[in-house]
This record gives C-alpha cells, structure tokens and sequence, in this order.
C-alpha cells in the first residue's frame, strides 16, 4: 500500500492484465483504478512466478486496496 493511499485515506480496486510467456510475467497493462496503486500492482505481477508448459497466457487480476 503506498504511503500516500495511508496518509489520504484512498482506497479502491486496480485491475490489471498480465502477459505471460514460457512461464515468465513479460508485461503489466493497468485497465483500472486509481492510479496511486498503478506501481505498486506492476511491480507485485512482475515479480510472479508462474508455471506453463509453453505459449502465451493473458490472465486477469483485481486487487483490492483498503484504508480501514
């Protein structure tokens, strides 16, 4: 959660899609949300570790960001 979002109170929810290829995330695309947590998703997918036996997969993901 970035330090902004915490000290404003922002919450919300990003979805993102990511291309895998040979198992390895290759890019991040952010389809919405607010962009305060647009980094923060790139970099937690571009970190993922997948397992695919060959090819390309596009997958989607929403993430959740909650100021309680």
């Amino acid at each position: 959660m970035p330090r902004r979002a915490i000290q404003n109170g922002i919450g919300g929810v990003v979805r993102a899609q990511v291309l895998i290829k040979e198992g390895a995330v290759k890019e991040v695309t952010i389809l919405s949300g607010p962009s305060i947590f647009h980094a923060a998703v790139k970099a937690a997918m571009l970190q993922y570790k997948c397992t695919a036996e060959s090819g390309e997969i596009t997958a989607t993901q929403e993430f959740v960001f909650r100021n309680d």
